[in-house]
């Protein structure tokens, strides 16, 4: 039953941070276009960064991800696949695989973790 609810709540809210699903597809769709400003604000940080750490985060991601991007042909789709809620509610991982334009594909997880009602992408750091 409670699985039945947590499924029908992600069907629901589609491509947002209420989810946890819906965090990694946000942060995956800003991925896949290359908005990297926008993958920092998806991502949890334990310490408060400053608009230019963000900035600084953002050129980081664009050169070394991008390139990456860019051997692999792109990103072309992506899946998300099983989340593994944690008991407390407050965390959960959520697998998905990526599809790169020259038909390689990646399997993955992300873990998100509820910040002030919002779910994010936990940076670890």
């Amino acid at each position: 039953m409670a699985m039945a609810i947590v499924v029908m709540a992600f069907a629901a809210c589609g491509s947002n941070s209420a989810t946890p699903k819906g965090a990694v597809d946000s942060f995956l769709k800003s991925y896949q276009k290359g908005d990297y400003a926008a993958l920092i604000e998806k991502t949890y940080f334990k310490k408060e960064l400053s608009e230019e750490d963000k900035a600084q985060f953002a050129e980081v991601l664009s050169e070394k991800a991008g390139a990456e991007l860019e051997k692999k042909g792109g990103l072309a789709s992506y899946e998300i696949g099983d989340v593994k809620m944690a008991e407390d509610g407050k965390s959960a991982k959520v697998e998905y695989t990526l599809h790169y334009g020259n038909g390689t594909q990646k399997e993955d997880d992300e873990k998100v973790i509820l910040v002030d009602g919002k779910w994010l992408i936990d940076s670890g750091k």
